[in-house]
């Protein structure tokens, strides 16, 4: 999708301070952070809301999980981290 912010993020047609990445997901820090560290963890392929996801999606679901676990260590958040998801 090419007006979607977080598409072109992930396609780096629009630079992201990146601290993750793979082959489906992308995660890279806030531009206007609402807290010390704040690490947006987002799909490569295009989602427009949360209300869009099926059970075939679970398997990238987890993913983001694991990967927001993944920055938090990377991040020294050892004491905890809270996540968000948007709809």
């Amino acid at each position: 999708m090419t007006d979607c912010l977080f598409c072109q993020i992930a396609s780096k047609e629009i630079p992201a301070q990146i601290v993750f990445e793979n082959d489906r997901l992308v995660a890279f820090r806030d531009l206007q952070p609402q807290a010390p560290t704040h690490i947006l963890v987002i799909p490569k392929r295009h989602i427009s809301t949360l209300l869009d996801v099926s059970e075939t999606d679970a398997q990238l679901l987890g993913q983001l999980q694991c990967a927001a676990v993944k920055v938090a260590r990377s991040e020294g958040l050892i004491n905890g981290f809270r996540t968000v998801m948007n709809c």
